[in-house]
């Protein structure tokens, strides 16, 4: 599947809107978490490691760090919800940096989706809706530390992709090689730039 994701979220909303840990999770974790909870640099505090989905996969559970369908109940989840200077937040105040609301999101959509690693998923729970505990707004006022970041204006646009295959999104902004496109319902992908059609590309220097 790892090799499908750019293809899939231009097939169909039923297929785009599947989120896998190996495709979608662990690089946000690898570039954000690993120094502290990976094989990468040996070690594993808190009793995990993000670039091990096995290890990873029997930590999820009732009353473990990630209860699949229960974003609320996941101690993985809420660490990384809480305000910067809480005491019980990670990344520790400075030691490292913070995921991005979009990344944070995307980490509670997995969790509500049921918590999909190496193919297994548990029960499905789930999203909180505007004005709900645990919402998070992705909308506009993001913190922008890349030099490369660009923010775009939050309209929605049709994206072709190399294959000639067409969705509606926002652009949010763009992350280096990286376009975060967000969905009508919410959910904020990833994109390769590489991966769109040349016109597409054009649109992202606009």
């Amino acid at each position: 599947m790892k090799n499908l994701f750019p293809v899939l979220l231009f097939l169909s909303p039923a297929l785009a809107f599947a989120i896998e840990y190996e495709d979608d999770i662990m690089p946000i974790f690898m570039e954000k978490c690993a120094d502290c909870h990976s094989n990468e640099s040996g070690k594993a505090k808190g009793g995990f490691k993000v670039d091990d989905p096995e290890h990873f996969h029997a930590r999820l559970g009732k009353n473990s760090i990630v209860v699949p369908g229960d974003w609320d109940a996941s101690y993985l989840f809420v660490t990384l919800f809480r305000p910067a200077d809480h005491e019980d937040a990670m990344p520790p105040k400075g030691k490292g940096e913070r995921l991005t609301p979009e990344e944070t999101r995307l980490v509670q959509r997995w969790i509500a989706e049921g918590a999909e690693i190496n193919g297994e998923k548990g029960e499905e729970g789930p999203m909180p809706k505007e004005g709900e505990p645990g919402y998070i707004d992705t909308g506009s006022g993001e913190k922008k530390e890349d030099a490369e970041m660009k923010t775009a204006p939050a309209t929605p646009q049709e994206w072709t992709n190399t294959e000639g295959k067409t969705i509606t999104a926002t652009l949010l902004r763009v992350e280096g090689k990286v376009a975060l496109l967000r969905l009508a319902n919410g959910t904020v992908y990833r994109y390769p730039v590489e991966k769109l059609s040349e016109e597409s590309r054009e649109k992202l220097k606009e």
